[in-house]
């Protein structure tokens, strides 16, 4: 993965996807209903807030990603689906999301609790 220029912790990913839900819950809504404006708005209104704090979002399907550190380096994505209640998943970058793992309790202040990292 590219260069990050911030590691996200669960908790920080958590605050971030509870300002977001609202507007993304919107915009679920407005591909099911088929209106163009809305989706416009709110995927570029999201977007451009992905690249100001740095994660990742797939508007269309409501994935959102998080970069976060496992041994120190970028190798594992915090994982939120817009159904889902909190980010709860996790998986490794060159995974797909239906290769996520359900264990974000692995993950601390700087990424994953291990002895490489601390």
């Amino acid at each position: 993965m590219g260069k990050h220029t911030h590691a996200f912790t669960v908790d920080e990913a958590n605050v971030i996807i509870t300002e977001i839900k609202p507007v993304l819950g919107g915009l679920m809504e407005a591909y099911k209903d088929g209106e163009l404006d809305i989706i416009r708005k709110q995927s570029r209104w999201l977007i451009k807030l992905s690249h100001r704090l740095g994660f990742s979002i797939n508007t269309r399907l409501g994935i959102v990603h998080f970069p976060t550190l496992y041994k120190g380096n970028y190798d594992a994505l915090l994982c939120y689906r817009f159904s889902e209640p909190r980010v709860m998943y996790w998986h490794w970058v060159d995974s797909a999301v239906r290769m996520r793992i359900r264990d974000v309790n692995l993950f601390g202040s700087k990424g994953i609790k291990n002895k490489e990292a601390d």
